[in-house]
């Protein structure tokens, strides 16, 4: 298996191509087109992997306290579209607050604390909007430590 990849940049605008070939089967095994464009505050992304599948996304901070992403994809093989947003909110310089949605109904929230310099707790939870009586929604709690 021969595997690679290269990335391009020019003024913000990013380019990337990534192939592997099968020597025993001489054969693509993979073949992904990415492009881009970056500025400070907002990132376009788009991709193509293997021909099937097609994806986009769109970050911005809007603010010094809020930052909001939206995702979009769709399979050609399938004809399956995921969509997905969210959002990031500064409470202060040692608390955030995140929320997101996606198209299958889930709904993610989380709170996130430094507590003092190395030692940083995150409280999330996954609610399952489509079966909200059901329960198996998902809840966590990590606690980060850096040396």
């Amino acid at each position: 298996l021969i595997q690679a990849a290269a990335v391009v940049g020019h003024q913000g605008w990013l380019a990337g191509y990534q192939t592997a070939f099968d020597t025993q089967k001489s054969k693509l095994t993979k073949n992904n087109f990415a492009l881009g464009f970056s500025t400070g505050d907002f990132i376009l992304h788009t991709n193509v992997d293997d021909g099937q599948e097609f994806g986009g996304s769109i970050y911005q901070k809007l603010s010094p306290k809020l930052e909001t992403g939206i995702q979009l994809a769709w399979s050609a093989g399938s004809n399956n579209t995921k969509f997905g947003i969210g959002a990031k909110y500064d409470l202060d310089q040692d608390a955030a607050i995140r929320a997101k949605v996606n198209n299958s109904s889930q709904i993610g929230l989380g709170y996130q604390q430094r507590l003092r310099e190395g030692v940083t707790l995150t409280l999330s939870a996954l609610i399952d909007g489509k079966n909200f009586n059901n329960g198996g929604h998902k809840i966590g709690l990590a606690v980060e430590l850096e040396a």
